[in-house]
């Protein structure tokens, strides 16, 4: 991983981080609540060898003898022994081994200065132990280091040089510290817990791997954005925001797309759910109609219908009467939130959608549906989870794909074109939704960052002549200006039709 992977890395996972660090605080901060104040003295003993001669030699012996016995003494210091000794010498209804854990023992580097510090809840206590120390300790070296059965003095011993010392403050809890020291470790924590999920991940994160699972031509990626959950219809909501900007170069690559018929039927699908198919659909109709085409939506899926909703459209009537012989399709149009768009919605869910998908009614209807409309979009079910999906992609044109970053398994999309290739499925685009990558969304920000807005109203034409339905029109879409070739494609689509059909009645 580069270090640019791991800042990205850290960006989709920092509430992960950030909850963890919180924790390591809220853990740091329970143990210095709950942990005894606790006091410290301490007491600096010289350790020293007799010499019997002053030579150099000897000198130099004696030193290191001091020093070698320097390393033992520090297991002396906290040894119950010692806590007999001090127990015995206070006075008090202490164990030993109780006042042993309360002495730790250290050395200063390359000398013979032995220091003892003694912790206690009492700071009383403490100086009185470390006291006791400094008088019991020379005299235990003493009797240790005594030759037997000799009149000769020690041949190692100790004197205190300072001490006791008692620290004016309490040496735990230190809350500072120990909060700083709660923090890291919840960072790395978090960290360690990023890293392993990333480690761990086999869904399909970057374009790369994308090309690799998926051989298929990309339209376009499609920003995280977590306001699309609660408004959906972000082009219509948020005309100048960078996913919008991202739905618009969809569009435009979609429209390079070399297919069969002049008039397309295209069915927009996934690998699996939730992965913005639905989203997808309604934005990309939304900016085909805007650039002048005559839209067509179709909810394809009969078992989980969104396509309606996001218009904010019924789906009580739609695609099931008239595959089933109960209404026509004139009957049961509705007319979308700008000119140019209708929607067939799913209607009542049947029973058997998969047989009403593959049925020669619905190939019929969208042959019928290909002549009279520029583009007709079909919201499909997705691959993998059940056959309609698949079904519809063989009735259409061409499909659009779409794939979840970091959400679906790489093995999954995989299946998924391995399952359209067999299918004979060859007109595939594929676009890439709620990636983290945000260099389309920065120029996207900077080109718009004055935007001019405009309403755009129903053409005169589709004013004069509501389309047939149960529900009235939605309100109309507000984006930016078109560019020219935008609005040349809307005026040579009306050409054509006028020449073609004459004036609607």
């Amino acid at each position: 991983m580069t270090a640019r992977d791991y800042f990205s890395l850290l960006g989709q996972h920092w509430r992960t981080i950030v909850a963890s660090a919180l924790v390591g605080i809220a853990v740091a901060g329970i143990l210095v609540l709950l942990a005894p104040v606790k006091y410290a003295a301490s007491v600096t003993l010289y350790i020293s060898t007799q010499q019997t001669n002053s030579s150099s030699t000897d000198a130099y012996q004696g030193s290191l003898l001091s020093q070698d016995r320097v390393k033992s003494y520090t297991e002396l210091l906290s040894s119950y022994r010692l806590g007999q000794e001090v127990a015995t010498d206070l006075n008090l209804a202490m164990d030993p081994q109780d006042i042993a854990d309360e002495v730790s023992a250290s050395v200063t580097p390359n000398t013979v200065l032995l220091t003892a510090e003694v912790t206690d809840t009492s700071p009383q206590r403490a100086e009185a132990i470390a006291g006791a120390i400094g008088r019991r300790f020379p005299a235990l070296i003493a009797q240790l280091e005594k030759p037997a059965a000799s009149t000769l003095p020690p041949s190692v011993s100790a004197t205190v040089v300072q001490g006791p010392l008692l620290t004016p403050d309490a040496v735990s809890p230190r809350p500072v510290i120990d909060l700083g020291i709660g923090l890291a470790a919840g960072l790395l924590l978090g960290i360690a817990i990023a890293v392993l999920r990333r480690t761990l991940d086999r869904s399909v994160r970057t374009v790369e791997q994308l090309a690799e699972v998926f051989p298929k031509p990309l339209l376009g990626t499609l920003a995280e954005d977590r306001t699309v959950e609660t408004h959906p219809l972000f082009l219509r909501d948020r005309p100048t925001s960078p996913i919008a900007e991202s739905m618009r170069a969809v569009r435009t690559n979609f429209d390079m797309f070399d297919f069969d018929h002049a008039t397309t039927v295209m069915a927009v699908t996934s690998a699996v759910e939730d992965e913005g198919k639905s989203t997808l659909l309604v934005n990309l109709a939304l900016a085909q109609a805007v650039a002048g085409r005559r839209v067509l939506v179709v909810e394809g899926d009969l078992r989980k219908p969104r396509a309606a909703q996001y218009l904010g459209l019924s789906e009580d009537v739609g695609l099931t009467q008239v595959l089933t012989g109960r209404a026509e399709v004139d009957d049961v149009l509705q007319r979308g939130p700008v000119a140019g768009l209708d929607l067939l919605a799913s209607g009542p869910r049947p029973p058997n959608p998969c047989e009403m998908i593959e049925s020669t009614q619905m190939a019929d209807l969208l042959g019928s549906l290909r002549e009279r409309y520029d583009l007709v979009l079909v919201d499909a079910p997705p691959l993998l989870p059940v056959a309609d999906g698949l079904a519809l992609a063989r009735l259409a044109d061409g499909v659009v794909f779409t794939v979840r970053a970091g959400f679906t398994r790489a093995a999954l999309v995989h299946r998924a074109h391995d399952m359209l290739r067999t299918a004979g499925v060859d007109h595939v685009g594929v676009v890439f939704n709620r990636t983290t990558d945000r260099t389309d969304g920065y120029y996207a920000g900077y080109y718009y960052a004055e935007p001019q807005r405009t309403a755009l109203a129903p053409t005169p034409e589709r004013e004069a002549t509501p389309t047939p339905g149960p529900t009235a029109a939605g309100a109309h879409l507000e984006g930016d200006v078109e560019h020219a070739t935008d609005r040349a494609l809307a005026r040579r689509a009306e050409q054509q039709a006028s020449a073609t059909s004459g004036p609607r009645s």
